[in-house]
């Protein structure tokens, strides 16, 4: 649980690592999935309150998320983060997503994961070569505001205290993401990582490797707090994910 640094982005608790989507067994089915809505349609999916067309498809089954899952452990994205995170064997994957866009009006500033100490950690990479132009925006220590760009190739990994928005922008096609919530094993942590990684998707890995599937009452009761906000009569949260 060590706070860091990137001295390169001026920012809090970020990392910019290399990886290789084509190296992994499963890149073929993951790149099916983003190419095809017929494909994920046997996804769980989620919209955001704001006005963006963004889309969060996620695991139904325990066979999906262990393909996920395989990618994870196949591109070894648990040793950039192990420094800074209290484990007790293993850095755990709690859900992955494809993350699908092709149109955002406005900025919509928030932090992934507040209060949780680095105990957990969020990485996005591009899986489609048309995200030039629609990168993701983020607060400098300084309070200014700087940009990334999506790169085939490399990851961006972030923790506590990222304050980060989708960069407002079009693309003819939807722009496809992939996205990995991970972090601590130890189960007295989860008090602050649920509040982030319980709430996005329906089958969720708790740290302690048990599945916790998201009661159909709260998928509701969350769905209407969306479209409360959407129409300004609810506001957004101020920590955790921003459903």
């Amino acid at each position: 649980m060590k706070k860091f640094t990137n001295e390169e982005m001026a920012a809090p608790n970020a990392l910019r690592v290399a990886i290789d989507l084509d190296s992994t067994s499963e890149s073929e089915w993951l790149r099916g999935m983003a190419a095809s809505e017929t494909a994920r349609r046997k996804l769980y999916w989620q919209s955001p309150p704001w006005r963006s067309d963004i889309r969060w498809y996620s695991a139904r089954s325990e066979r999906d998320f262990a393909r996920f899952r395989s990618i994870f452990e196949q591109l070894g994205i648990a040793r950039h983060v192990r420094p800074y995170v209290d484990v007790e064997r293993e850095v755990r994957l709690y859900n992955s997503f494809l993350v699908i866009r092709s149109q955002c009006t406005e900025t919509n500033f928030h932090a992934d994961w507040a209060n949780a100490n680095n105990e957990g950690f969020t990485l996005l990479t591009p899986l489609t070569a048309n995200s030039d132009g629609f990168g993701l925006l983020y607060r400098k220590l300084d309070g200014s505001v700087g940009e990334y760009e999506y790169k085939a190739g490399e990851a961006l990994i972030f923790g506590d205290d990222f304050i980060h928005s989708t960069k407002p922008g079009i693309s003819a096609d939807p722009v496809v993401l992939l996205c990995f919530n991970f972090g601590s094993d130890k189960i007295e942590h989860w008090p602050r990582i649920e509040r982030t990684a319980a709430r996005q998707g329906i089958l969720i890995c708790r740290p302690d490797g048990r599945f916790y599937r998201r009661p159909m009452i709260t998928r509701f009761r969350n769905g209407v707090g969306r479209a409360l906000r959407k129409i300004g009569l609810r506001r957004p949260p101020t920590g955790g994910s921003p459903y």
